[in-house]
C-alpha cells in the first residue's frame, strides 16, 4: 500500500512540497483539490512511478524552476520501501497500480470524437456493420401477416375513435380497452364530481381574488382590575392601619414586649384622642391613659399626620388615574371594530361559499352577548370610580370592576375562539386552492370518466372485442417474427468472453445505458502493422454506431461527452474485474466523475466502495467534496484519509494537507450557528460586523426553511426584511405564537441593526431601533445572540 507522499519539489503546482502532519495514505484515501491545483500532477506522479517512466515527470518540470526535480514515495512494508526520483529516474518501481484519469482515457478509448487504432490497438476497435443470416421466406410471409393485421387495427382504432369520442385518440387506445369493470361503478356520480371540479377550473380566475376571513383583534383595555378593586375597597381605617403599621412597628413591639395587649388599638385611640382635642382648641393636651400633657408638635405625630395625608394623597391620585384610563378607552371603537371585521368576514364567506365544498363550515360569530349591557357595565365601573373619588375614605363595592373585567376575559376567550375557527377555515380554503386543477387536467378527467361510461356499451364493447384479438394475433406474429431473428442472429454470431460480458454488465446493469459490446475478436497484425487488435462493435438500442462522420447513428451525434465517459470507466472497471490478481491491486482514481450526470454518479460511488472491499488500496482524487463525502461515508477511520491539495496563490505552490470532508459539506447555516455559539465563550468586538452578517444569515436561512411552504406565495425580492413583513401579516403560526409581537420585534431589530453590514447603506434609524451597530458593544451582541438562538429553537 501506499504509505505517503513523503515530497515532490519542482513537479507542477509542487515547487517544493515537504509532507507534514499525519498525511498518511490508508485503504481508503481521499484526496480533495481544486480544478488546477495539483491532482492530475499528483496522479502522473504515481504513474511515472508504477510504469517506471521518468518523462512523465520531467514532462512536468514547475515553470521558471532553478531546483532539481525530486520526489519521494514510501510503501507500507517491512520495512518500508522507499521510491525516491532523482536525475536518472525511480530508484524504485511500484507495480501493481492501476489509474484511471483523463489520460487513460485520451491512450486507449478515445481523444475528442476520433476512435482511431492508434488509441492502444490491443485493447479496442469499435467494428463497424452487422452481419446476419437470414431465414427469408419465413420472415416475409411474418412481415406481411403482420402488415394486414396493422391495418385491421387501424380500422377498428377509426370506428372507436369515431364512436367513443370525448378525446379518445389512438395513444389511448390500450388503456381504454383494458379499463377494468369495475370502473364503471357509480360512473355518474364520478362524473358530476369531474364536472364540479372543472367548473371550479374555470372560476378560479375569479377564486384567485377572493380574500380569506380576517382574525379578530383581541380586547386590551390596559386596565388594571386588580389594583382598581384594592383602592375601591380602601377606607381612612385601612390607610390609618397600614400608617401605623409603617411608623409604629419598633414602638408597638416594646409595648407588646411589655405586657401591654392591643398597642396597635391602643395608639389608634391616642391619635384620635389627640385630634379630637386640637380640633376643638384645647391649648394643652394630656394624655388619655397617663394625665401627662403632650406635645402636640412632637416628632411622632408630625410624621403619623404626614404619613396618613401622603397615603390618602397617593390614593385619590391613582383613582384619578384609573378614572382617566378608563375614559380613554374606547369601548364603542372596540365593539365596531369586532362588528366590522364580522361584517367583512359574512361578505367574504357568502363569496366562497358559491365555490367551497359542503364539508367546509364558516366560523360562527358570537363574541359580545349583548354589547348593550356590556356599555351600561363599563359605566357602571366608571360610576364606582367616580364615587370613590368623591369619597376616597369610604369603601365603593367592588362587583362592577368584577363583572366588567369578566365579561372581557370572556369576550377575548370568545374571540381566540372565532380566530381558531377562521384559521381552520382559511386553511380550508388553502387546501381548496391548491387543488384547484387546471382547466385542462380538469377536462381530461371528464373526458376520461365519459370514456369509461361509453367503453361498456354494447356496440362499443363488440369493437373493443375485436381489436383485442386482432393485438393478440399481431403479437404472436412478433414472437415468432422475434425467434426467427435470433435464430438469424445466432448463426452469426461469436463467442463472448469474460471481457466482453464485465463490459456490458457495467454499461447494462451499473450504469443503465443503451450501449452495448458486440462481437468481440482478435485482430492479428496486419500488412507493416506490429500490433494486434481487439475488435468491438458498439450499438445503441441495437443500432450500429458508425464512427465515420455524417453516416446514420455516427459517434459524434450519438455519443455524448457522458457517454464517452461512461464507456471507458466501463472498459476500465472490465479490465480489473477479470484480473486475477486484484486484491493485489492499488487503484487510482483522478476525477471519475468528468461529464457524468447524476445517476451514474451514484453509480460509480457505489461501484468505488465494492473495490474498496476488494482492492488492496483504493485512491480518489476529486474537486468535488460532496462525492468524496458520499464515498467515505459508513466507513471507519482506521480504514480511511481523508486529504486536501490546497494552493499557496502567492507563492503559485501546492500541498498537501489534512482534510474535514464533514466540515467541508456542511451548509453555511450550521457553521454560522457554530461561530455565533463560539463568539459567546471567546468575544472579540472587532468581529461585531461578521456576528450580524451571521445573524441575519441564520434567522433568514431559518424562515425560508421553517415557513418554505407559506413564503412560496411571496411575490417580489425574498429579502429578509420582506420575509419579516410577510410573516407578520400572513396567518403563521409560530411555537410561541402567545408572543408574536415580541418575535417579529426581535427579527426587526436584528434586520435593522444587521442591515449595514449585509447590504451595504440602508441608512436605520438606530435610535428607534435601540442598538446602534457602529457602537454596539459585547453585551448587546451577546443579547442579540442570545434572542437568535432562542428564536429558532423555542419561539419561530
Amino acid at each position: 500500500m501506499i504509505n505517503k507522499v513523503e515530497n515532490l519539489v519542482s513537479i507542477g503546482k509542487f515547487r517544493n512540497y515537504q509532507a507534514t502532519g499525519p498525511v498518511n495514505f490508508k485503504k481508503l484515501t481521499l484526496i480533495y483539490g481544486d480544478n488546477g491545483g495539483g491532482k492530475t500532477t499528483l496522479t502522473s506522479v504515481f504513474r511515472s512511478l508504477t510504469t517506471n517512466n521518468p518523462e512523465i515527470i520531467r514532462n512536468r518540470i514547475s515553470t521558471n524552476s532553478t531546483t532539481a526535480q525530486a520526489a519521494q514515495i514510501t510503501q507500507i512494508g517491512t520495512p518500508n520501501i522507499f521510491h525516491t526520483f532523482g536525475a536518472v529516474g525511480w530508484t524504485v518501481q511500484f507495480p501493481d497500480i492501476e489509474i484511471f484519469d483523463i489520460y487513460f482515457v485520451n491512450e486507449n478509448i478515445y481523444s475528442g470524437f476520433d476512435f482511431s487504432d492508434e488509441h492502444r490497438k490491443q485493447l479496442h476497435q469499435f467494428v463497424i456493420g452487422a452481419q446476419g443470416v437470414a431465414i427469408q421466406n419465413q420472415m416475409e410471409q411474418n412481415k406481411i401477416d403482420k402488415t394486414n393485421s396493422k391495418q385491421n387495427q387501424a380500422n377498428i382504432i377509426s370506428q372507436l375513435i369515431q364512436q367513443v369520442g370525448n378525446n379518445l385518440t389512438e395513444n389511448l387506445i390500450n388503456a381504454f380497452l383494458t379499463i377494468p369493470a369495475t370502473q364503471a361503478n357509480n360512473i355518474d356520480q364520478q362524473i358530476a364530481t369531474a364536472e364540479a371540479v372543472l367548473a371550479s377550473a374555470n372560476s378560479n380566475a375569479v377564486i384567485q381574488t377572493l380574500q380569506p376571513l380576517s382574525t379578530l383583534a383581541r380586547i386590551t383595555t390596559g386596565i388594571d382590575f386588580a389594583s382598581i378593586i384594592a383602592d375601591l375597597q380602601t377606607t381612612s381605617q385601612t390607610i390609618q392601619n397600614a400608617v401605623l403599621e409603617t411608623l409604629y412597628s419598633q414602638h408597638c413591639q416594646d409595648l407588646s414586649a411589655n405586657t401591654l395587649i392591643g398597642p396597635e388599638n391602643w395608639l389608634q385611640k391616642g391619635f384620635t384622642y389627640v385630634e379630637n382635642k386640637q380640633t376643638i382648641g384645647e391649648p394643652i393636651i394630656f394624655c388619655p391613659f397617663c394625665k401627662q400633657s403632650i406635645d402636640t408638635n412632637s416628632d411622632i405625630l408630625n410624621a403619623y399626620a404626614s404619613k396618613f395625608n401622603a397615603d390618602f394623597n397617593a390614593l385619590v391620585q391613582r383613582l384619578q388615574a384609573y378614572l382617566l384610563s378608563l375614559q380613554n378607552f374606547n369601548l364603542e371603537a372596540a365593539i365596531q371594530a369586532i362588528n366590522n371585521v364580522n361584517q367583512t368576514n359574512t361578505g367574504r364567506i357568502t363569496s366562497w361559499a358559491t365555490h367551497l365544498p359542503n364539508t367546509v363550515l364558516p366560523p360562527t360569530f358570537n363574541i359580545i352577548a349583548d354589547e348593550d349591557d356590556l356599555k351600561v357595565k363599563f359605566q357602571n365601573l366608571i360610576a364606582s370610580v367616580q364615587q370613590k373619588i368623591q369619597n376616597p375614605t369610604v369603601a365603593v363595592a367592588t362587583a362592577t370592576a368584577t363583572v366588567f373585567q369578566n365579561l372581557g376575559q370572556t369576550i377575548n376567550s370568545n374571540i381566540d375562539s372565532y380566530n381558531q375557527s377562521v384559521t381552520v377555515y382559511n386553511t380550508e380554503i388553502t387546501t381548496f386552492r391548491s387543488g384547484i386543477q387546471t382547466v385542462v387536467v380538469a377536462q381530461l378527467e371528464v373526458d376520461r370518466l365519459k370514456r369509461i361510461k361509453k367503453r361498456f356499451e354494447a356496440s362499443i364493447d363488440t369493437l373493443c372485442n375485436q381489436l383485442i384479438a386482432e393485438k393478440q394475433v399481431l403479437r404472436n406474429l412478433e414472437s415468432v417474427y422475434t425467434q426467427l431473428s435470433q435464430q438469424q442472429q445466432a448463426a452469426a454470431t461469436t463467442f463472448f468472453n469474460n471481457y466482453q460480458t464485465r463490459i456490458n454488465h457495467y454499461l447494462g446493469n451499473v450504469f443503465k445505458t443503451h450501449f452495448r459490446i458486440e462481437n468481440v475478436v482478435h485482430v492479428p497484425p496486419r500488412g507493416r502493422a506490429t500490433q494486434s487488435q481487439i475488435g468491438y462493435k458498439l450499438t445503441i438500442d441495437g443500432n450500429d454506431i458508425s464512427f465515420i462522420p455524417n453516416q446514420p447513428f455516427n459517434a459524434k451525434e450519438c455519443l455524448s461527452e457522458g457517454d464517452k465517459s461512461t464507456i471507458a470507466l466501463a472498459f476500465f472497471l472490465s479490465k480489473l474485474d477479470i484480473d486475477p490478481n486484484i486484491q493485489d491491486k492499488i487503484l487510482i482514481f483522478d476525477d471519475p466523475l468528468s461529464s457524468l450526470d447524476t445517476n451514474r454518479r451514484a453509480y460509480t460511488i457505489g461501484i468505488i466502495k465494492s473495490l474498496f472491499q476488494q482492492l488492496k488500496q483504493v485512491v480518489v482524487l476529486s474537486h468535488n467534496e460532496f462525492f468524496l463525502h458520499e464515498i467515505g461515508k459508513d466507513i471507519g477511520s482506521s480504514y480511511k484519509c481523508t486529504l486536501r491539495i490546497i494552493e499557496d496563490f502567492v507563492a503559485r505552490a501546492s500541498k498537501i494537507e489534512i482534510c474535514d470532508l464533514d466540515e467541508l459539506v456542511k451548509i453555511d447555516y450550521f457553521k454560522h450557528i457554530e461561530r455565533l455559539e463560539a463568539f459567546r465563550s471567546n468575544p472579540d468586538i472587532n468581529l461585531k460586523d461578521s456576528v450580524l452578517g451571521w445573524l441575519r444569515n441564520v434567522l433568514e436561512a431559518h424562515l425560508r426553511f421553517k415557513f418554505y411552504r407559506e413564503i412560496r406565495t411571496m411575490t417580489g425580492q425574498q429579502t429578509f426584511g420582506r420575509l419579516i413583513s410577510f410573516l407578520n401579516t400572513s396567518p403563521v403560526t409560530f411555537r410561541d405564537n402567545v408572543n408574536r409581537t415580541d418575535i417579529i420585534s426581535k427579527l426587526n431589530l436584528i434586520n435593522g441593526v444587521s442591515w449595514k453590514s449585509h447590504h451595504g447603506d440602508p441608512n436605520p434609524d438606530y435610535t428607534t431601533l435601540g442598538v446602534n451597530p457602529n457602537s454596539i458593544t459585547i453585551a448587546e451582541l451577546d443579547n442579540l445572540i442570545e434572542d437568535t438562538l432562542d428564536l429558532i429553537e423555542t419561539r419561530l
